[in-house]
């Protein structure tokens, strides 16, 4: 009956420069690690909260009757006219391929309206289940990482800064966005791969001379893959 408006292919994450763990409840946003110092989403996406809110208002029963109000009769043609929340639209296409079936059931436009009021309420509330959950697993990969015996503990402030540099150096805009948007940035292995890149970088002329034993700067592939051997 209505379309909400999709801003990401991943459960709405909030990056907080603020979250150091998983004890700021259920409602914390997770915290970002290799991008600390993001800002929040800038729509403010809550995952759904903002149109059950909207939607609460008027799901209970419905005012008197007024013969002379139109959300009080039957259409006749059949077309009924509801009003969404902000941040959802209307599937016209699907209303009026239900309204005929609305019509036949007797329906007046404020009961039609209510119809969409609860749905928009129960997709609401689910929407903001799965954002409360995809965000306590995104915020669990960055305390996994942080125990990891082979990146966490005493060697997780050096990890995240060599995999900051990784990133610096070699990532772009679109990496950044993908990393925050889909929490990946959190994941051990993730971060273990960029701090493993970040650390063989740390200088342009390795004292083992890079790739080629020559003093030449080592190819980025043959950082990440040492084994491959460089062909010719």
């Amino acid at each position: 009956m209505i379309s909400m408006l999709s801003r990401s292919p991943f459960p709405a994450v909030l990056h907080s420069a603020e979250g150091t763990g998983s004890g700021g409840g259920e409602s914390a946003a997770p915290e970002t690690v290799l991008f600390p110092d993001d800002a929040a989403s800038p729509d403010g996406d809550s995952g759904g909260d903002d149109h059950a809110d909207a939607a609460d208002h008027d799901t209970g029963k419905p005012d008197d009757t007024d013969d002379n109000d139109p959300d009080d009769r039957v259409p006749d043609d059949g077309r009924y006219s509801l009003t969404m929340p902000e941040g959802i639209e209307v599937d016209q296409e699907l209303i009026d391929a239900l309204g005929p079936d609305f019509h036949n059931l007797g329906l007046t436009n404020r009961q039609a309206q209510q119809l969409a009021d609860r749905f928009i309420e129960i997709q609401g509330r689910r929407g903001k289940a799965a954002s409360e959950a995809w965000a306590g697993r995104v915020q669990g990969w960055a305390d996994e990482a942080r125990r990891d015996r082979e990146i966490g503990g005493a060697k997780w402030s050096g990890t995240v800064g060599s995999a900051q540099r990784a990133l610096s150096r070699l990532g772009t805009p679109a990496l950044r966005e993908y990393l925050n948007t889909s929490g990946g940035g959190n994941h051990p292995e993730m971060i273990r791969i960029f701090a493993k890149v970040g650390s063989m970088i740390q200088e342009d002329n390795p004292p083992n001379g890079g790739a080629g034993g020559n003093g030449r700067k080592a190819e980025t592939a043959h950082l990440m893959f040492p084994k491959d051997a460089p062909k010719g």
